[in-house]
């Protein structure tokens, strides 16, 4: 067996969110000399041309059907072809076919678990389905990586041994969250969006979809608005796409707020649009770590965030951020009224949670951490 590790990720990739980044973050990261990665996914989309661009071997199934079976077939080949030390999937259906695919070859799995798949889908059905897929397999992997202790309960609680699980934090570049010419930046940005260069801007990175309670924000905003007799300067920006957004639009409307919300869309380049942020505020009903959040701490950023799943871990209430209850808009009003007004509350947030930031959540970390583990399970 040679010292170099063949690894090979699996992934749907049809869209970019926290787990793609962080593939993205963790394979950039690898020594060259100690780790061979590549990828495969199922979709010829965003993920995979970032993929191309950092340099990392890329192969995508996206000539099968969404139903077509032979896409199983199609991974097993890629399988066989490169020979890896570790296959590592990512989501339901790549957990489902990398299982599959792997069982009668001599390659040790992993699965990184991100969320909790009870909060995964809106449909009943695709619930059901989803689940069904997701625990029938387990069995066949090796080792489950999670990025929260929260999650890491939920796999025990759902009968995986301990011993089968660790918990690595995501990891970010830090980099690009610290602009030298942030004032540049910020002021092109907000005459993008149409806000005033003296406004007091809240903001939330993310999916507009059911899970991550945005109506609660939009509602939270507008008690905020309704409650300062001075609230021309205040604005909310949502910066992200999805299912709900026509919802989320219409909802504005009927709030009367609409003129204080942007909808910035889905962008590539968030942690510049999060210079424009004075504020950054996330209303999740749960998150298995929360990623956007951890980003925003990274802009140095005042933080305020719902309790709900591996959020607690890091943002420490009164000392890392604000942690509010799920889905109780007047609470979550009262944190954005009292943060905005106490500047250094502000301050000292964003010293700790930069602070933090820094000490736990760095790339070098987390790529550390897995290779340890890849090391550690594979098949002599």
């Amino acid at each position: 067996m040679t010292s170099k590790l063949r690894v090979l990720h699996v992934i749907g990739g049809g869209e970019f969110g926290g787990a793609e980044q962080h593939i993205l973050n963790l394979l950039t990261s690898f020594s060259k000399k100690q780790v061979e990665a590549a990828v495969v996914c199922f979709y010829d989309a965003l993920f995979a041309r970032k993929l191309r661009e950092a340099g990392i071997k890329v192969t995508t199934l996206h000539t099968y059907g969404r139903f077509d079976f032979r896409i199983l077939q199609g991974l097993k080949q890629e399988i066989i072809a490169m020979n890896p030390d570790i296959v590592h999937t990512h989501g339901v259906k790549a957990n489902f076919l990398g299982r599959l695919a792997t069982r009668s070859l001599d390659c040790t799995t992993f699965t990184t678990v991100h969320s909790n798949l009870k909060y995964d889908y809106v449909s009943p059905l695709a619930s059901f389905g989803a689940t069904l897929m997701e625990k029938q397999t387990r069995r066949w992997t090796d080792h489950f990586i999670t990025v929260s202790k929260a999650l890491q309960t939920v796999l025990i609680e759902d009968g995986i041994p301990q011993e089968k699980t660790s918990v690595i934090f995501n990891g970010m570049d830090i980099t690009p969250f610290r602009i030298e010419n942030k004032a540049e930046v910020r002021a092109t940005l907000r005459e993008e969006w149409e806000i005033p260069a003296d406004a007091f801007v809240f903001g939330n990175v993310g999916r507009i979809v059911q899970i991550k309670g945005l109506p609660y924000l939009l509602e939270a905003f507008a008690q905020v608005l309704a409650s300062t007799q001075n609230h021309s300067n205040l604005y909310l920006a949502i910066i992200g796409d999805g299912v709900d957004r026509p919802a989320l639009e219409d909802q504005a409307r009927q709030l009367g707020i609409a003129e204080r919300v942007r909808f910035v869309g889905f962008r590539t380049d968030v942690p510049r649009c999060l210079q424009a942020l004075d504020m950054y505020v996330h209303a999740a009903l749960y998150e298995g770590l929360g990623y956007t959040i951890a980003e925003g701490m990274a802009a140095s950023l005042p933080v305020i965030a719902t309790d709900v799943g591996g959020v607690g871990e890091f943002v420490i209430s009164e000392e890392t951020g604000l942690l509010v209850p799920p889905a109780q808009a007047g609470v979550l009003a009262q944190a954005m009224l009292r943060l905005w007004q106490d500047h250094e509350l502000q301050l000292r947030l964003v010293n700790n949670s930069t602070e933090m930031i820094d000490r736990e959540f760095t790339i070098e970390q987390m790529a550390e951490q897995t290779i340890h583990l890849y090391k550690q399970k594979r098949k002599p």
